[in-house]
């Protein structure tokens, strides 16, 4: 891994290129199944910055020459202002990338196959039948953000926090979480948001968090919220916990509690550190106050993730993941968590490892807000 920051899509380019040279691969098929998910890599969106609409494919070759070829048709315009040296668009993929490969390079691999269209694939290892895989040596030499990627997240938090206040100030009883949930997505893209995965329900007591329902949110009601736009592809993500009327203060104590273990991760949050200490001390810091238990499944899974569109790295928040921590990692602690007392409680914060240890990129951090008032503070 280079010590230095990539701070241009081309010094990725550069490492990818590196890497192949060391395993003396004279092509790279880049595989896009043409989603981008907050919780999934994108790889064609991360070496190109093109958010597609469809499956596409990116020809990499060992002298840094690069062809984009993507479905559908239609999108032309867009893949020829790409930055690839070549673009060509169609709605057959699979034949366009036959077109492309035929008398392809002795030595390849391939990025994104596993979750490529099944066609798509087959016509790629038809054509490059001794092609190896190359996902874990991409993954690795491309995991930090370049300098755009983390100002397009910060632009992303921005908007995140803004969703927040209009979802407080809408939180009335009476309303469907379905149209409150429209509301803040429909505000978030108008604030430019390119994309926005959003989750919201409200209840009582609830088990974990759920898609939107049609259900009424009444007094006394705790909204649980993940909020989490994109920005030129780039997602964030912020988690909440909304008190509608004030809480009892069993909530407020158990929910401060949330909130000392998830500081207790990110302290541990610095180049160098695995990811799966992160995790370890908010494990234990629960444990610590007795809920042992519901600190392993099927109470919890993980106490974060990385956060997609191009790359998902430094990937989930758990014990089991040795990942190191670089400068320029993206990705998101939230010990949200089942306690017995009060139900499901969410708190979340987007963190940027820096040279020196860990940047919360989120300007107010969770505390357990209640709605309407906070709305008017």
């Amino acid at each position: 891994m280079s010590a230095r920051l990539h701070l241009t899509l081309d010094d990725r380019r550069d490492a990818v290129l590196r890497a192949m040279r060391a395993a003396r691969l004279d092509l790279l098929v880049i595989a896009s199944n043409g989603l981008t998910h907050i919780d999934q890599a994108n790889p064609v969106l991360h070496m190109t910055g093109f958010i597609p609409v469809g499956p596409c494919v990116l020809l990499l070759d060992a002298d840094g020459n690069t062809r984009l070829l993507a479905n559908p048709a239609d999108d032309a315009e867009r893949v020829a202002a790409a930055g690839c040296a070549f673009g060509e668009t169609g709605d057959d993929l699979g034949a366009l990338v036959a077109k492309h490969l035929t008398g392809a390079a002795k030595s390849a691999g391939h990025v994104g196959l596993g979750a490529a269209p099944r066609r798509l694939a087959g016509a790629i290892l038809a054509r490059c039948p001794g092609a190896v895989a190359f996902d874990e040596s991409f993954g690795l030499v491309t995991a930090r953000k370049t300098r755009e990627e983390i100002r397009a997240a910060r632009r992303a938090v921005a908007i995140a926090e803004r969703g927040l206040e209009r979802l407080l100030a809408g939180a009335e009883p009476g309303r469907r979480e379905c149209d409150l949930a429209i509301e803040v997505n429909l505000a978030m893209k108008a604030m430019g948001a390119n994309d926005s995965f959003l989750m919201l329900n409200a209840g009582p007591r609830a088990d974990a968090v759920m898609p939107s329902s049609e259900r009424r949110i009444e007094e006394g009601d705790l909204i649980l919220c993940e909020l989490s736009p994109s920005v030129e592809g780039q997602f964030v993500q912020i988690c909440r916990t909304i008190s509608v009327g004030q809480p009892a203060p069993v909530t407020r104590e158990k929910y401060d509690l949330l909130v000392r273990a998830m500081n207790e991760g990110i302290a541990r949050v610095k180049p160098g550190a695995p990811m799966g200490d992160v995790c370890s001390a908010i494990d234990d810091h629960l444990s610590a106050a007795g809920y042992a238990r519901y600190s392993r499944p099927p109470f919890i899974r993980r106490r974060g993730h990385g956060l997609g569109g191009g790359s998902f790295a430094p990937g989930d928040v758990a014990v089991d993941n040795g990942t190191i921590l670089e400068p320029g990692m993206v990705f998101v602690v939230h010990p949200n968590q089942f306690l017995p007392e009060t139900g499901y409680m969410m708190c979340g914060e987007p963190l940027l490892v820096t040279r020196d240890g860990v940047e919360v990129l989120s300007r107010r951090r969770a505390s357990l807000l209640v709605a309407r008032e906070e709305a008017l503070s």
